[in-house]
């Protein structure tokens, strides 16, 4: 879910909210008719409640396109063989990545974001390095491991592998001195 889309169920969340408390507080008598029709009066005949309704209708509108749309959900890399259409799902190539991230000496831990673009597949690469290593060629490394694994495995051209080194592993036992 993007965050438009959180945005827009948030909103209507707070507004559903909004109208529970007060069907709420006139059911239970803790909002007096008599208040109740004096606010009710107010919004009669001004133009600001009605610009307020059309956004409400609007907002409406927009969560029922939301809600009635349809998506594959996941997100796929569509290939096409001889005898059909083939479809690798980015949880697979994200998979790949890591396995391929595995053999590599002086990495300990990775996360793995995969971006479909005109020219390829865009793999981004954050890694925790441990230490005394040589970040660059480590970089590197995960590059040329990664590109060349995914494109033969999976069959797809990769553009780029960026790699984005957050951190090197501080090893616990060194701390505790």
């Amino acid at each position: 879910m993007n965050p438009r889309e959180r945005l827009y169920l948030t909103l209507s969340a707070l507004l559903i909210g909004a109208v529970a408390i007060g069907f709420a507080a006139t059911a239970l008598s803790l909002v007096s008719l008599e208040r109740l029709r004096t606010s009710l009066e107010m919004v009669h005949g001004d133009l600001r409640f009605v610009l307020l309704a059309a956004f409400l209708g609007l907002l409406a509108a927009v969560m029922m396109f939301f809600s009635l749309r349809r998506g594959t959900g996941v997100e796929t890399l569509l290939q096409s063989g001889p005898l059909g259409e083939i479809r690798i799902s980015f949880k697979t190539i994200e998979n790949l990545v890591l396995k391929a991230v595995r053999e590599i000496k002086g990495v300990r831990e990775t996360k793995t974001r995969i971006v479909a673009s005109q020219a390829g597949l865009v793999i981004f690469l954050r890694a925790v390095a441990y230490p005394d290593q040589n970040i660059p060629q480590l970089a590197a490394e995960l590059q040329a491991a990664v590109k060349e694994y995914v494109e033969s495995t999976a069959g797809s051209h990769v553009a780029e592998v960026k790699v984005m080194i957050e951190n090197v592993a501080v090893d616990a036992t060194k701390l505790a001195r």
